[in-house]
């Protein structure tokens, strides 16, 4: 994550020491990137060099999928995932020894669906697909959603800069001192979530039962959404409409309340949740110290404006921005 490599897809304007971009693209091709090489290693960009423009149309198309539409009012979407699944699928096909920097875990993965005789090739890449999607879907959405946040109000961000600062040695991060002695950091980051996240819950219904009046069906699926939970002022506060970076810190038996569920719950807990915290806070700092990043207005307009959720779709996770909602940088190169 340095200047140069700073994709030309999200760039709208640049000289020799800044560039214009796009947040949210920027955030979805570093995140994107570093994430599937770091699981396959390169091989899959040599079989398949438009992947990660096939995953980001499914990415931001999938919701149709998962609601029942037919592929004729979806085709964007069943597409994409069409050309991610072969991708994989020519990924395989590679000999092993030409597919180096695989992590441990796709490795275990590929020699588990062998020793269950999984061989039927759209069967198998359609696994790894799985793991592609599991990685990319929601780290990139809450690294926009944090410098959103973090730009929009000055303040914040250099309290968190001043807080950071000691796991920054001029070239890389320190990761564990982030995770241990960052708590504006850390109440910043889940408040993010409570904001902008919007997961659901979903269970069996083993028996009959009555809830809220409403009889359910054994075998019935009941889908929970929990963003109700987060917006409920007996246990969030009364402010639960306005961002408080603090809330979390303020406190802190809010991480632990039942009604708090980020990342589901139970069988369901999100096993990404882990990478993800790193992730974005590696983003973060990486941004916040390498570089100048300041808000630009969007096309038009004569002031940066905050971006409004998309809360029109059933996204299951993140929220993306609206559509004319994206966040335009300027960064620039910052001098040793």
């Amino acid at each position: 994550m340095d200047f140069e490599s700073i994709s030309s897809s999200c760039v709208s304007a640049s000289t020799k020491d800044s560039k214009t971009v796009s947040l949210w693209h920027w955030s979805w091709t570093v995140l994107s990137e570093a994430a599937t090489q770091a699981f396959f290693g390169d091989a899959i960009f040599k079989v398949a060099p438009s992947a990660l423009d096939d995953f980001w149309t499914f990415n931001l198309e999938a919701w149709k999928i998962h609601s029942k539409y037919p592929r004729f009012a979806a085709p964007k979407a069943f597409n994409a995932l069409e050309r991610s699944i072969q991708a994989f699928v020519d990924y395989l096909r590679l000999p092993k020894q030409q597919r180096p920097g695989a992590c441990w875990l796709v490795e275990q993965l590929e020699r588990g669906m062998e020793e269950l005789g999984i061989s039927e090739p759209t069967q198998c890449g359609a696994m790894l697909f799985s793991l592609q999607n599991l990685i990319n879907t929601n780290a990139y959405r809450q690294c926009f959603w944090c410098m959103t946040y973090l730009l929009h109000d000055q303040a914040l961000l250099e309290q968190i800069k001043k807080e950071t600062q000691p796991a920054w040695d001029g070239h890389t991060v320190d990761m564990t001192y982030l995770l241990n002695n960052c708590p504006l950091l850390a109440s910043f980051y889940e408040e993010m979530l409570r904001e902008n996240n919007e997961p659901v819950g979903i269970r069996l219904v083993a028996d009959l039962v009555t809830i809220g009046g409403k009889e359910l069906q054994p075998g019935r699926k009941l889908l929970m959404p929990y963003k109700q939970l987060h917006m409920d002022q007996t246990v969030f506060g009364t402010n639960v409409n306005s961002f408080d970076a603090r809330r979390f810190l303020n406190d802190k038996s809010l991480e632990r309340s039942t009604s708090w569920r980020p990342f589901g719950g139970a069988k369901t807990h999100c096993p990404g949740r882990f990478l993800a915290r790193r992730e974005v806070y590696m983003f973060l700092a990486l941004a916040i110290f390498r570089f100048d990043v300041k808000l630009v207005p969007r096309r038009g307009e004569s002031v940066p404006r905050f971006p409004c959720a998309d809360t029109s779709i059933p996204a299951g996770g993140l929220l993306p921005p609206k559509q004319g909602n994206d966040v335009f940088v300027e960064i620039k190169r910052r001098n040793p």
